[in-house]
């Protein structure tokens, strides 16, 4: 028999066991307690970071919307500093926006040089400086709230020589020099057939170079799988270590095999910095230059001149002549301003002021290009349309409704009536300094006849507008009388002064049509205040834009030109010597083959839409590259085209839908270059877009 417990030895054991018992039991409360508590931290944390990215979301919105105001040409003012507030999930984010921004006397924000080393490291931009607060709200609790400080800048774009939105292609059939910074939002192609493309400096006025895509850069063409071996690109380092020292030196991109090559970016690291790829992404405006009645260049333009053919017009005394398409001024709504019309209408009749002061003495300053119909039978056989262009006698008056004044057919045309014919003379009036009003002597027809675009197949309605001229004659205008004149030529409220042409009618915003805006006669564009900041001038328009002859080439001033596609027409498409009876039409319009052009140089920064090449289909898919981004009319074999200026493409043309294989034309001697003098934001054309950077310089959060 075992041994037995006392009493007492059974006290101790049982209270141990309560002891124990107790010890658990405060354990397990202790855990619950804790995992309560860890619950509740969680879901505290999860709430707060929650509230923390809403509010972030709003701080992104800001930065967002502030980067959209200024794409659009304006600066936050206003109900911009405090928008309406947001909902992200469950929460309310409000945020507010104040500007820190040191601006001059004239309220401008610094313009800054961006320093080398950055991308775009050289280039001018005018920078803002904003602080954003963003406070995100749960029912009635502010969890979290974040500030940030940014920074905004707008480069201007014309300091590119080449700016596309989309794939930029380079591929000259003969050799081709661009100085400075090329940039496409898109892939790159660079090519020669046979020969030599340079991508380099021209120190003193151009010290640097820079090649940058967002996409990747290719050695070889775009339309189809082939490296041209034959021809040379070269593109310059940021480095000057090789004789002659002064200029940076200079790096072959070379083919690798037969295909196109797609350069890595081991191979790019040997320009040391001028050819780089993948950039971020860069907000560039889009095209804002129409439709007719919207866009800023409309909006803000200081004169609209507008050929209405859903209007007509009957010419009166002084000159009077035929019903026609009317040409006049129209106010922002797309209506037409009957007060500036009659003062834009007398410009048009001013003979007397025209043969002493005209830059083509008794040539009309405004005019529009009719197109022929399709008149049949004898005596004129017209037969004029746009599939039976060639050969059409298009050059007989009664191929126009209403019929041209002229000699009767089969006659010989007098003197004066020769003056009519603007193809054939340099004169559309006679040089007559008085005139008798209707008579022979003068003409009161605005319409000249017959310009056939062998790329779009269609024979062209073209407002006609002499730059020069109206600019002229408007400041005599306002210098004698304000109320006489269209526009104060001293206007600097958006950098110069902005005229936009347009035509309206039933294909204004089709996506292809039969109209276009036509400058001439502009070799000089005068202006009141020239000097260390010149007022400039920006022609824009909704329709093709065509530029003939000399433009900007005597007195160099800031000047764009902006349309739906760019075409160029030499010195001599109109201004030539012979004459011939009856003659209404472009020296063009009625043969396949090109007329010949003479040397011609333009000044001005060009904006607008070229195709998109459609891969590996060939010549019938190609957009013609950078060297045929101004559209070609003539032979202009051995002749050059000696352009100064920027090439900027933000998209693809809408009204115009002919392919580069379908033009008439042979090339120029490309004499292309830079236009140096856009480095200096006081030289840049009125209205210049702008892409926009937003760079974030100071964060803080602060948690409930």
């Amino acid at each position: 028999m075992g041994p037995t417990r006392n009493s007492s030895e059974a006290g101790v054991a049982l209270i141990a066991v309560l002891l124990i018992l107790a010890l658990l039991m405060g354990l397990g409360a202790a855990l619950t307690t804790s995992t309560t508590m860890d619950i509740g931290l969680r879901s505290a944390f999860d709430r707060t970071t929650k509230g923390f990215y809403a509010a972030e979301s709003g701080l992104n919105r800001a930065m967002g919307n502030y980067r959209d105001i200024f794409l659009s040409f304006n600066v936050p003012a206003g109900s911009d500093f405090n928008p309406p507030p947001i909902t992200v999930g469950s929460r309310t984010v409000t945020y507010s926006i104040r500007d820190a921004t040191t601006y001059d006397a004239l309220h401008n924000p610094p313009a800054i040089t961006i320093p080398p080393g950055q991308l775009f490291g050289g280039l001018n931009s005018s920078e803002y400086d904003y602080i954003v607060t963003s406070s995100a709200v749960l029912t009635t609790d502010a969890e979290a709230t974040v500030n940030a400080e940014f920074k905004v800048g707008n480069i201007p774009i014309f300091q590119f020589v080449a700016f596309y939105k989309k794939d930029l292609e380079i591929a000259p059939g003969a050799n081709m020099t661009l100085n400075g910074r090329v940039h496409t939002n898109g892939d790159l192609y660079l090519s020669a057939d046979n020969a030599t493309l340079v991508i380099g400096d021209n120190p003193p006025t151009i010290t640097t170079v820079q090649v940058s895509t967002q996409g990747s850069i290719y050695r070889g063409r775009k339309r189809t799988n082939t490296c041209d071996s034959p021809g040379t690109v070269t593109v310059d380092m940021l480095q000057d270590k090789v004789a002659p020292l002064g200029n940076l030196d200079p790096k072959n991109f070379n083919c690798s095999g037969a295909s196109r090559y797609k350069a890595t970016t081991a191979d790019l690291a040997a320009w040391k910095g001028s050819m780089v790829d993948h950039v971020e992404s860069l907000s560039v405006p889009d095209p804002d230059n129409g439709p007719r009645g919207s866009g800023i260049y409309w909006n803000r333009a200081d004169l609209r001149i507008v050929l209405n053919l859903t209007s007509t017009w009957t010419p009166t005394a002084p000159l009077i002549g035929p019903t026609q398409f009317s040409i006049e001024v129209q106010d922002v709504s797309g209506n037409a301003d009957a007060a500036r019309t009659t003062i834009l209408r007398n410009f048009m009749a001013d003979t007397a002021w025209n043969t002493a002061n005209g830059s083509l003495p008794g040539t009309r300053s405004i005019f529009y290009t009719d197109v022929p119909g399709p008149t049949t039978g004898a005596p004129n056989n017209c037969n004029c349309t746009d599939s039976t262009a060639t050969g059409c006698t298009n050059a007989v008056a009664s191929c126009y409704n209403p019929t041209f004044a002229g000699a009767a057919v089969g006659t010989t045309p007098s003197a004066d009536q020769n003056n009519r014919v603007y193809a054939t003379g340099r004169t559309m009036t006679s040089t007559t300094a008085s005139p008798a009003p209707g008579s022979n002597t003068d003409d009161a027809d605005y319409r000249r006849g017959g310009f056939y675009n062998w790329r779009e197949v269609k024979w062209m309605y073209l407002l006609n507008v002499n730059v020069r001229d109206l600019l002229s004659w408007n400041r005599t205008k306002y210098t004698a009388n304000p109320a006489t004149a269209l526009f104060d030529p001293s206007d600097r409220t958006d950098g110069g002064i902005v005229l936009y042409l347009s035509v309206q009618g039933p294909s204004s915003n089709a996506a292809a049509n039969n109209y276009g805006v036509r400058v001439f006669g502009s070799a000089t564009l005068p202006f009141p205040n020239m000097g260390v900041d010149p007022t400039g001038i920006t022609v824009a328009s909704d329709q093709a834009m065509y530029v003939a002859g000399n433009y900007n080439s005597v007195t160099k001033q800031p000047a764009a030109l902006i349309g739906d596609s760019i075409n160029v027409l030499s010195e001599a498409y109109f201004i030539n010597a012979t004459t011939a009876a009856g003659q209404f039409n472009d020296k063009q319009s009625t043969a396949a083959t090109a007329a010949t052009a003479t040397a011609t140089t333009v000044n001005s920064a060009f904006l607008a839409g070229v195709d998109d090449t459609i891969t590996d289909s060939g010549t019938a898919g190609y957009n013609g590259g950078l060297e045929n981004y101004p559209r070609f009319h003539e032979t202009w074999t051995g002749v050059a085209f000696n352009y100064l200026g920027s090439f900027v493409s933000l998209g693809t043309p809408l009204h115009v839908t002919g392919k580069w294989s379908d033009q008439k034309y042979s090339p120029p001697t490309r004499n292309w270059n830079f236009d140096s003098d856009f480095i200096n934001a006081a030289n840049l054309p009125p209205l210049t877009p702008r892409f926009v950077y937003v760079q974030q310089v100071l964060f803080t959060e602060e948690f409930k």
